[in-house]
């Protein structure tokens, strides 16, 4: 790994990547952290450009423009979307460093081979490049992406008291009307919607990681009338917005990822995430590199997927309430009280700070769900990208226009 930052601070850098070009990356805020960014610049010694877009957004511009990014850094279910454009290339296994390390979850889709896989977008199923360019479940030496942060997903709640709820079906329920918040990206928030339509058992779902267009029209159906009788206080596409959605105003339940938890903690939001008794919504990023990086730029991204798994970035992820592939590594970057809090689901035997260094959870305060175990393995479906994707996608907004 080029470049190290010296113990006085002053970052190292190597005379190889002087006056190089900023390697582009492409993604959204919830791994594009600047406090990262800065890492990876000092310890690799070469520039980095990030380029910061809600989901969606990124989605496109990695599907329409390779030109435009050297690394693509995002949801894992997107690769669905992504490879079939060809604006991904394949990325060799032999060069990424700690491969054999990376975890069960990532490569069969559960997080034992005794625990069977989860419907949905789960990495194992795309991970391997076959010889005719398809992606599969079948080892191969090469992958798609380079599976990376992930986390099981529920639901955050701000200012109900002892009303916690503990089921998805809370985003149904018409005592809430006005203080529901759902996420705006249908290949996630669908999944939230699903939940709670089969918590309450409104809708029954033959596979509710891939809906039928009989499903699809049935649960937009739903969701329209929801938004008719004024059910949603905020639909957001971004992080931004749902922090901004769940800060406003005394009450709000909803679609929530575990960085705008955090996030909303420190700004001093009381908020919880719930432990769902129905199970998790489970999702997994990746990164890839551009089918238009030269090999300069190519050798450039290895190293910052390398860098991506080195432990540091995982200490950064696991504060700001997510995981990595590859977790023992993250293991001697945490203190004791830290590992423990985030990932064995301990009571906080001392103050949890985020990554600025403010308190977001007081000592004798435990996260929800307890341990990386134990949570992963309730995971109930993957974020996916569905085979009527783009049909889903259309229903959908149409119902929350």
């Amino acid at each position: 790994m080029a470049g190290k930052n010296q113990e006085n601070g002053n970052i190292a850098t190597p005379a190889t990547h002087t006056n190089q070009r900023a390697l582009r990356v492409l993604g959204t805020s919830v791994t594009l952290i600047e406090q990262l960014r800065r890492s990876a610049e000092a310890d690799l010694g070469l520039k980095i450009d990030f380029t910061i877009l809600d989901g969606t957004e990124a989605q496109r511009q990695g599907a329409l423009a390779p030109d435009s990014f050297d690394v693509y850094d995002q949801w894992f279910h997107d690769i669905d979307l992504i490879w079939p454009t060809g604006s991904i290339r394949p990325i060799d296994t032999g060069r990424i460093s700690v491969w054999d390390d990376i975890g069960d979850l990532s490569r069969i889709g559960s997080i034992s081979a005794r625990q069977a896989a989860q419907p949905g977008g789960d990495p194992s199923q795309r991970l391997f490049v076959q010889r005719d360019g398809s992606l599969s479940n079948d080892p191969t030496d090469q992958i798609s992406m380079v599976p990376t942060v992930h986390n099981a997903d529920s639901f955050g709640v701000v200012g109900q008291g002892d009303d916690l709820p503990t089921s998805w079906s809370a985003f149904l329920d018409p005592e809430r009307a006005g203080t529901i918040v759902l996420q705006s990206d249908a290949a996630i928030g669908c999944l939230d919607m699903v939940m709670a339509l089969r918590a309450t058992r409104d809708m029954k779902f033959n596979d509710i990681g891939n809906l039928t267009l009989s499903e699809i029209d049935q649960l937009t159906g739903h969701l329209k009338d929801l938004n008719k009788k004024g059910q949603f206080k905020t639909v957001w596409a971004d992080e931004a917005e749902a922090i901004e959605g769940f800060s406003a105003g005394p009450k709000a339940v909803g679609s929530l990822w575990w960085s705008g938890a955090v996030k909303l903690r420190a700004l001093g939001v009381p908020v919880t995430m719930a432990t769902p008794a129905e199970g998790y919504r489970g999702w997994f990023g990746g990164i890839g590199l551009s089918r238009s990086a030269d090999d300069y730029t190519l050798d450039l991204g290895y190293e910052y997927m390398n860098w991506w798994l080195s432990g540091p970035p995982g200490a950064v992820m696991a504060r700001n309430g997510s995981y990595i592939t590859n977790h023992n590594a993250v293991q001697p970057h945490l203190s004791g009280a830290e590992w423990d809090f985030w990932y064995e689901g301990k009571p906080a035997a001392v103050d949890i700070r985020d990554i600025n260094g403010v308190i977001i959870y007081k000592a004798g305060e435990q996260r929800g769900g307890g341990s990386y175990h134990e949570r992963m393995s309730r995971v109930a479906v993957w974020d996916a990208v569905m085979d009527e994707h783009n049909y889903l996608v259309r229903c959908w907004e149409s119902a929350l226009a």
